[in-house]
């Protein structure tokens, strides 16, 4: 038996690959739904509308999910559809969907252009990634795309990714993006194809879960995990809302700064080891459900300091608007250290300065356009791997028989998506299915 901790699509997925391994789990999961990041948000006010609490997307080019939903019966509900993308520079909006509108983009000469083009081309040539770990981006960059390529293109959009500071990321962050992404243009690189279920991941959760209720296996929602207990060097039990339970293997999901503070005093060694790298960076994301559509861009992207959000993204030009209740999904993320003023600023008033600039971009915005607004905070998103720091991620395994660690900052130096996650999941289960020990004699019902 191996209990997991975490309901988010990681530790479902991870589940399910388990139990596709003959391998029991349980599944406990603190919120009252499943799903984590990639779970649902509801408006009463629009008639009980649902949609994604955040923004993701499915590429064509996602292999391992494309598995799974063959697997699951999910392949037949996938929407294709082509997408654009656009820059928002110096208070104009200029198309950057296909190649032609590329080489008109007015910031950049045509050497510049050329440059940047290849730096995408360079980038999918590059297989061993380990070279670009030691190389800051910026430099990298600079290298390839030259000095006014990263000063109009590169600089504005790291600068907004990692909330100001981008001096310690490591040339894989635009190696992993740029592979991924330009994965999904179809041959000649004309149109960007990506794909959607109709009601988002949620979709997937439902399937993840039903999947794995059907092998037998418990998921518990409203689970507080307070600690592990741990004897003679090897688990033995978690407690749950107040209750002892005997356990024998368990696998955290959580990120691991809060995967730290599970670990009873029998295990200082190993939280000394997950202390190492659990740097974070946080979002506030303002959801505005709009009457209207905004732009023809599924991502707008921003270069322009003075908006503080990373970029519009307008999810129903991916989506069918008629799977939301016919309306339109704008998101304005940003990017947040612990310290930001954005972090700690109140709803009402993030919601005046996020608008306020919007305004600013779009002079055409009327209040009447505007359904209703839902701000999102999450603490833990992005993971920090600042430059040369690999050897500093810890592994899976622990010093302590029975405890395993499984979470988005062990996926370097792939980028955090349903991808990346669902294939960590499949690799964590082929690691760990040798090490499990048989189950305890003690009892193993539910509280």
């Amino acid at each position: 038996m191996i209990d997991i901790i975490g309901g988010g699509i990681l530790g479902l997925s991870l589940a399910y690959e388990l139990l596709k391994r003959h391998i029991p789990v349980r599944v406990w999961e603190r919120s009252a739904s499943l799903g984590g990041l990639m779970g649902r948000t509801r408006f009463p006010e629009l008639d009980g509308m649902e949609c994604d609490r955040y923004y993701h997307a499915i590429l064509s080019s996602d292999h391992t999910l494309m598995s799974l939903f063959d697997e699951l019966g999910l392949r037949s509900r996938l929407r294709y559809t082509t997408t654009k993308m656009g820059f928002y520079h110096d208070g104009r909006i200029y198309p950057m969907s296909t190649p032609l509108e590329f080489l008109r983009f007015p910031p950049l000469r045509l050497i510049d252009r050329l440059r940047l083009a290849y730096t995408i081309l360079a980038c999918r040539r590059i297989k061993d990634w380990r070279s670009l770990e030691q190389i800051p981006v910026a430099e990298w960059l600079t290298r390839l795309s030259g000095e006014r390529t990263v000063r109009h293109v590169w600089a504005p959009l790291l600068r907004a990714k990692f909330d100001g500071d981008f001096s310690h990321v490591p040339a894989t962050y635009i190696w992993s993006r740029l592979v991924r992404t330009t994965d999904t243009r179809t041959k000649g690189g004309s149109r960007e194809v990506m794909c959607y279920l109709p009601n988002g991941y949620q979709e997937l959760i439902d399937a993840l879960a039903a999947a794995i209720r059907q092998r037998g296996s418990q998921i518990e929602v409203n689970a507080t995990i307070e600690t592990l207990q741990v004897t003679d060097g090897r688990v033995s039990g978690l407690v749950v809302n107040g209750h002892e339970l005997p356990a024998d293997n368990v696998v955290i999901t959580a990120q691991t700064p809060i995967a730290r503070r599970l670990l009873p005093p029998a295990a200082t060694s190993v939280a000394a080891r997950w202390g190492q790298l659990d740097g974070f960076l946080g979002i506030v994301c303002m959801l505005v459900v709009m009457r209207r559509r905004l732009t023809p861009y599924y991502t707008l992207n921003i270069t322009d300091e003075r908006i503080p959000f990373t970029g519009v993204i307008e999810t129903t030009n991916l989506i069918d608007p008629q799977y939301v209740g016919g309306y339109h999904l704008v998101y304005l993320p940003k990017y947040v250290s612990a310290d930001s003023p954005f972090a700690r600023m109140p709803d009402d008033e993030l919601r005046k300065v996020f608008l306020s600039y919007l305004r600013q971009m779009f002079p055409d915005l009327k209040q009447e356009d505007i359904a209703a607004i839902r701000i999102g905070r999450e603490r833990y998103v992005e993971p920090i791997h600042p430059v040369g720091a690999t050897d500093l991620i810890p592994p899976v395994t622990t010093d302590i028989d029975g405890l395993f660690l499984a979470n988005t900052g062990q996926i370097y130096p792939q980028l955090t998506n349903g991808e990346s996650v669902c294939a960590f999941a499949r690799s964590v289960a082929t690691q760990i299915q040798p090490l499990v020990t048989r189950p305890s004699s003690a009892a193993l019902s539910l509280i």
